[in-house]
């Protein structure tokens, strides 16, 4: 069977657009530590900064301003605190 090469580039973007995904729900699974641990497990370069990055993204930059504005909201409080 011939397949026309228009054929062969949708199945090419189909499959890096699902391992994309793939890696895209990776990087939200793993931990922290694990993370920044892929360029050493043989990962190229250029993924692992892909995944890296969708971490930062979507874990660890949602942490931090929950944790900031945990911070605020304290410091708030004992700053000026309530009156009874």
């Amino acid at each position: 069977q011939h397949l026309d090469p228009s054929s062969k580039m949708t199945a090419a973007a189909a499959s890096a657009s699902a391992a994309g995904k793939v890696l895209q729900r990776r990087a939200i699974q793993c931990s922290f530590s694990s993370v920044f641990h892929l360029r050493n497990s043989g990962m190229g370069r250029k993924e692992s900064e892909k995944v890296e990055k969708i971490f930062m993204t979507a874990v660890a930059l949602p942490l931090g301003l929950m944790g900031f504005a945990g911070a605020a909201a304290w410091g708030y409080r004992n700053i000026f605190p309530a009156k009874k």
